[in-house]
């Protein structure tokens, strides 16, 4: 029961912590969600197009693979 009550307290400071914005590099003198974002403008707001979204159907279909063989492995043992 300690082990739980000190792994929940450690998950709890990173998230606590994950929110700190000093020596952030990422952070903007101005605010890039109030200004219009076109589609060339690339911003943490507006990544544009990520090259991992052509493999998403291909990613689900992996890991739905990769469940089955897990689960039919489990039950073999």
């Amino acid at each position: 029961m300690k082990k739980i009550i000190v792994m929940f307290a450690m998950v709890l400071s990173g998230l606590a912590f994950a929110q700190e914005s000093s020596d952030n590099p990422y952070i903007y003198d101005t605010d890039p969600n109030a200004m219009e974002l076109d589609e060339e403008d690339v911003y943490p707001a507006n990544p544009g197009d990520a090259p991992i979204d052509d493999y998403i159907p291909v990613l689900f279909v992996v890991g739905v693979a990769l469940a089955i063989a897990y689960s039919k492995k489990k039950k073999a043992v």
